[in-house]
């Protein structure tokens, strides 16, 4: 289990930086069509990504119970402190306000769909 964690941990940052280097392209080619403060969503998102995936992995050594409880909750924590930081945005700059969501938006797709594929990956090696 510690050598598929590891595993985790060396994917989601080559991950982050494919991200990164897609972003930095996305940026020169469409100008304005990312928020400036993208990299610092990427940051964002990579560390919501590992903490969940940590915390997900310690409560599935448990039941699955406490593992599905443990799933829900912070995906629900994941998605409140995500409405409060578009808002908080949207209130102070207003003229980034659809940049920013919108990429906040695709962050989050991305992250998921990697969360997601991990965490098959580590319920398939636990049997």
């Amino acid at each position: 289990m510690k050598e598929l964690i590891n595993r985790f941990i060396r994917n989601l940052t080559i991950y982050t930086i494919a991200l990164a280097v897609l972003g930095i392209a996305v940026s020169f080619l469409t100008g304005g069509l990312l928020t400036i403060y993208w990299p610092l969503l990427l940051l964002l998102f990579a560390g919501i990504t590992l903490t969940l995936v940590t915390l997900l992995i310690s409560a599935g050594e448990k039941k699955f119970s406490t593992f599905s409880n443990t799933f829900m909750i912070a995906s629900m924590l994941k998605i409140l402190l995500l409405l409060i930081l578009i808002a908080a945005y949207a209130f102070r700059f207003p003229n980034d306000a659809i940049r920013f969501s919108v990429s906040l938006l695709v962050f989050y797709i991305l992250y998921l769909a990697f969360e997601i594929y991990w965490l098959l990956k580590l319920q398939r090696s636990d049997k």
